[in-house]
Order: structure tokens, then C-alpha cells, then sequence
């Protein structure tokens, strides 16, 4: 299953969270990211955290959303970090992903690694015969109301 987390500069946030997502999911999940307006580098503090856990961080660089639009791998879910991407018209993505927004603050990055770090095991966490896109649906929509 495929997994685009947006947020507004794909510096840092969903940086971490591609990145977590492809560790601890790997071979059950392909993790993406993206930016609204992504910068142009990625945020120092970010990549020493993801570093420091023995996280990837070799292929991970800031994309813009569009060019997941203009022709990506289908997504099955596009989960939304920040209330910048969460404004991003979805309705109309090719394929139909599911669309969650799980609102991470960026003020603390330490605190946003570990509350990415939770909410993705939690999401990840469904058996591997017993992983469909309905449970995951579930898994999502609890954490998008904020639920750890």
C-alpha cells in the first residue's frame, strides 16, 4: 500500500514521517512525501533526529506536491500533517486515496518525532494477514481525532 504524507514545505514533518513509515513498514508500505510549497532544503534538525533513531534518510529529499498529481504511484492513503496541506483539494486525486489529517505541530521537532513515531506504529501495527485498507481507514480516522 502506498502512503503520501503531506505538509506545507516537505522540509521536515513529513520528511520524518516517510521515513519512519519505511522502517518500521518496510515491505508492507511504500512511504512518500510531499510539500505544498516544498523549500529547498530539508530542516537540519530533522535529519539528525531521523539519523540519531537509525532511520533512513539517504533518498529523502523535498517534492512537491504536484508532482505527485502529475503522475505518482497510485496512493491509497494521503495523510496531512500540517492545516496547509489539509486545505489541498483532494477529492479529485487520481485513484481515490483515503484522506486523513493528522494535525502535527512543528514548534517542537523532538515532540512532533515521537508523536509521528506513535501515530505511524499505531497505523502499521495491524497483523500482516489482517492488513486491509478498511482497518486501516479505522486506525487513521482514531488518530486523526488526536486519539495516541
Amino acid at each position: 500500500m502506498n502512503v503520501l504524507f503531506v505538509c506545507e514545505d516537505n522540509a521536515a514533518l513529513s520528511i520524518m514521517a516517510e521515513s519512519i513509515l519505511s522502517s518500521i513498514a518496510a515491505g508492507r508500505f511504500n512511504a512518500f512525501s510531499a510539500g505544498c510549497a516544498p523549500r529547498d532544503t530539508l530542516n537540519a534538525e530533522a535529519l539528525e533526529l531521523l539519523s540519531g533513531h537509525n532511520l533512513p534518510v539517504g533518498r529523502v529529499r523535498a517534492k512537491s506536491l504536484e508532482q505527485f498529481r502529475a503522475g505518482a504511484p497510485r496512493m491509497d492513503f494521503v495523510i496531512t500533517l500540517s492545516d496547509a496541506a489539509a486545505a489541498e483539494p483532494f477529492a479529485d486525486w487520481p485513484g481515490e486515496p483515503f484522506v486523513a489529517h493528522w494535525n502535527v505541530s512543528e514548534n517542537e521537532l523532538r515532540d512532533s518525532f515521537w508523536t509521528l513515531m506513535r501515530r505511524i506504529k499505531i497505523f502499521a501495527s495491524l497483523p500482516q494477514g489482517k492488513l486491509s485498507r478498511r482497518a486501516l481507514e479505522r486506525r487513521a480516522r482514531t488518530l486523526e481525532a488526536g486519539y495516541h
